[in-house]
């Protein structure tokens, strides 16, 4: 009964105060609730450990040519198998291959993902299927096998979620295709794909078939390999063994493991593998709504310390009347804790809205995503943030309880001997290190928002303003017999007809075709020989990236030729193999002597190209990487099963144009085109230019974001706490002003005072925060561009936004100081 009235009185007294308690409230389920929602997302996407059977034990083998900086270069077919017989390492290993193919059964042509997998794949993941089996022993083939294992939103789409479905027969790249077995919801493939998830499993021996040469050292076409340790190995031994076995190797085949290579092996822990490129990034939002959490309580210690100054003399009173201590702080232990509970059940309905707008601003290469929702884990957090709560903001009051004089309060109308002093310098201190920790993520945000905006202002090398791209895909069956366009004459008709047809479509002004897209992917370079290199220039044969692209595509592109010529309609099958090379490359091989005329091949066995033209450089691969090395042939003399549409639409506003710079609505147009040219292959990665860049950003966009909007939170918490202060100082010190103006200080000289104070306190927490923000510049450092971590334009920006700040909240305090009236105030004493 006297808890419940205890209960009672504490909700009775916080309803008497309802500013006090909303601002308490919302504070705490800002703070509560931001923090939660990024731990969610933290937890799902880097902590949880995998949803898979001793996840611990699961790794991916690849390898590095440490000769040339490559750290991730994947696995041949034979150094599978010799990883496949170390089973003193691996209970089982399983190679990986991720492709891409058309599937035209079913309803409209498709392109999804394909992962080429040894038979032992699921048993490594120890994962089953919800429908069917997966593979076995009996369906390790040399080549692929035309079975197939499906992804449940594949079975939903194109099999109509048909229970019945196991043993039905789909048509992938023209090869009919038995399904096995369907996974269940949640089941994703654990690591790197080509562009989105796995929706097909095919068992693939990556063997050498019929009279083909054996698979060669020397080609890593393999992602890598999936491995489970064996339990009593761990990751250091596993990896100190791979070392010794790689030393070994590359002693017994010279040729394929030349010294200049520097290959090694390596052993990757899975989850590391699948997550280690967002883990910096997620851990520095960690930080920042940390930050904002300890922001948010330092605001609400202010005001439970400025609440129990106020309160002295009912306190002194209840003490007076025979309330003892323990009585006391255990009222307001009370107070502290529905205030908590209340701002932690708020905190709930935030971080709900908070997780969809970040799963809305995610990028969409985060993984792991779909594992994020508001579990029981995050709930766990909130009540144990809001606990933590409880126990801090009763432990303030608490002592301020203990030191209060009965008499001298009751005396003092409740303030009490050097009480202003204690709980001033107090206040001070609080607002201070509010301030700090708003500098801290105000100069992140900062320093990522000049890094986004450099990013996006990178000279590509061609003009990215009304340019859409589209992906083509000619089928690569198993039956090479059947394989129409594996002829290359073929391939080019084809090519041509599509872009005749794409080239007249409405809007449209040029259109181009290319094996790769600038900026659209990684694409390993090839080996080529230069003609004419001297002996030291010979002893590393150099890499470049290979571009097949049409006619047109220079014109497309708007990629300048800065000397010599692009290729023309005489550059065709049977003439003279002729190259156009960038200007990179021009500099790299040719070291100042003229490329025209110049040759190069792939091997000694390959035809040389003649240099006809340099192109200028365009950025391959990243906005955060120098141009690379590039060599364009004509699709007319060369092409793939791969192509890539450039299509430049028309600059001046008509519908047509509009039309065309819809990307869904000139998708449609092409693909309706192309499936005139051939009913069975799809269109699909329909996507702007300036959207293919701006994904090159996302992640630090992201990022940028949310710590603009903690920055923006605690800077408004800041703003509150300098204002408190300041109203707070203003009314202890009324008479003190009043003497002030009473014997001649101008109402100018009480505002200045009122001012210097505040912008004295925002002063040292903002260089404070500097200071912190560059001891904790290592979070970030990894996620900067063109920008150091000690940009003095990010800091004195920093600076000048908190010192406004400053000003606006000290502003209304000085101007209530300047208008005191002295007789009003000396009476009022």
């Amino acid at each position: 009964m006297r808890l419940l009235r205890d209960v009672q009185l504490a909700i009775r007294t916080l309803i008497r105060a309802p500013g006090f308690t909303a601002l308490v409230i919302l504070t705490l389920a800002v703070g509560i609730g931001a923090s939660t929602a990024i731990f969610t997302v933290v937890n799902a996407v880097v902590l949880r450990p995998l949803d898979y059977p001793q996840p611990e034990q699961l790794v991916r083998i690849t390898s590095e040519l440490r000769g040339f900086g490559a750290t991730d270069t994947g696995v041949a077919s034979p150094e599978l198998f010799d990883y496949q017989a170390k089973t003193d390492l691996f209970s089982a290993v399983a190679g990986l291959l991720p492709v891409s193919a058309n599937v035209t059964s079913g309803g409209t042509p498709e392109r999804l993902e394909v992962m080429l997998v040894s038979w032992n794949y699921f048993s490594v993941l120890g994962v089953r299927p919800a429908y069917g089996r997966t593979f076995g022993i009996q369906d390790d083939t040399a080549g692929v096998a035309n079975l197939a294992v499906v992804s449940d939103g594949f079975w939903r789409r194109r099999l109509n979620a048909d229970p019945q479905a196991i043993g039905r027969t789909v048509v992938i790249d023209t090869d009919p295709v038995a399904v096995v077995g369907v996974m269940p919801p949640g089941f994703r493939h654990p690591g790197r794909t080509l562009q989105s998830d796995v929706d097909l499993w095919s068992p693939a021996g990556f063997r050498s078939t019929g009279s083909a040469p054996p698979p060669s050292r020397g080609r890593r076409r393999l992602e890598g390999c999936l491995a489970r340790l064996q339990p009593n190995v761990t990751l250091e031994q596993a990896q100190a063994r791979l070392a010794e076995y790689g030393v070994t190797v590359s002693q017994q085949f010279p040729a394929d493991y030349p010294p200049r290579n520097d290959w090694r092996p390596r052993v990757v822990p899975l989850q590391n593998d699948l997550v280690g490129g967002v883990a910096t990034p997620m851990l520095v939002l960690l930080a920042g709504v940390g930050l904002l959490l300890l922001v948010a309580c330092v605001n609400v210690a202010h005001l439970f310390l400025a609440r129990s100054i106020g309160r002295r003399q009912e306190i002194a009173i209840r003490q007076a009347l025979g309330a003892g201590g323990g009585r006391l702080i255990s009222q307001l232990a009370i107070e502290s804790a529905l205030l908590a509970a209340a701002g932690g059940a708020l905190a709930v309905l935030v971080a709900s809205w908070g997780l969809r707008g970040l799963l809305a601003l995610a990028p969409g290469q985060l993984p792991r995503i779909e594992n994020v929702a508001l579990d029981f884990t995050a709930l766990l957090v909130t009540a144990a943030i809001s606990l933590t709560v409880t126990v801090v903001f009763a432990f303030v009051p608490a002592l301020d309880v203990r030191r209060i004089e009965t008499f001298a309060a009751l005396k003092a109308g409740g303030a009490g001997p050097s009480a202003d002093g204690r709980s001033g310098r107090a206040r001070d201190i609080l607002v201070a290190a509010e301030v700090a920790m708003a500098t801290v993520l105000l100069v992140g945000a900062g320093l990522l928002i000049r890094t986004v905006v450099g990013l996006l202002k990178v000279p590509v090398g061609f003009e990215t303003d009304h340019l859409v791209t589209a992906r083509i895909a000619l089928p690569r069956p198993n039956d090479r017999s059947s394989g129409d366009y594996l002829d290359a004459a073929r391939r080019v008709l084809f090519y041509r007809e599509a872009l005749r047809r794409v080239s007249e479509l409405p809007g449209v002004e040029r259109a181009a075709m290319s094996s790769q897209i600038p900026l659209g992917g990684f694409n390993p370079p090839v080996f080529i020989e230069v003609d004419g290199l001297d002996a030291a220039e010979a002893t590393v044969r150099p890499v470049i990236q290979n571009y097949q692209v049409s006619p047109g595509y220079f014109d497309t592109m708007g990629v300048r030729i800065v000397r010599g010529r692009s290729f023309t309609p005489s550059d065709v099958a049977g003439g003279e193999p002729v190259a156009v090379i960038s200007e990179t490359a021009a500099r790299m091989f040719w070291k100042g002597r003229d490329p025209l005329g110049g040759r190069l091949r792939f091997d000694r066995d390959a035809p040389w190209m003649t240099v006809v033209g340099v192109a200028g450089d365009v950025l391959n691969r990243r906005l955060t990487e120098p141009p690379q090395p590039i060599l364009y042939r004509s699709l007319e003399q060369s092409s793939d099963l791969s192509m890539a549409l450039l299509i430049r639409t028309r600059r001046f506003d008509s519908p047509d144009s509009r039309l065309a710079q819809d990307g869904v609505s000139l998708g449609e147009s092409v693909a309706r085109e192309i499936r005139l040219v051939d009913p069975d292959l799809p269109v699909y990665s329909v996507r702007p230019m300036t959207q293919l860049i701006e994904a090159g950003v996302a992640q630090r966009q992201f990022l940028m974001r949310l710590l603009v909007s903690f920055g923006a939170i605690a800077t408004a918490l800041a703003l509150l706490g300098i204002y408190g202060v300041m109203a707070y100082s203003v009314s202890q010190r009324t008479r003190e002003i009043g003497i002030r103006i009473a014997i001649g200080a101008r109402q100018a000289d009480v505002s200045r005072m009122v001012m210097r104070h505040g912008i004295t306190l925002t002063a040292a927490g903002v260089l404070v925060g500097i200071g912190a923000s560059l001891a904790l510049s290592k979070l970030i450092a990894s996620q900067l561009f063109g920008v150091r971590p000690s940009d003095p334009v990010t800091i004195v920006s920093v600076l000048l936004v908190m010192m406004a700040v400053a000003a606006a909240a000290a502003y209304l305090p000085a101007r209530r100081a300047a208008s005191v009236d002295p007789v009003i105030a000396l009476r009022s004493q």
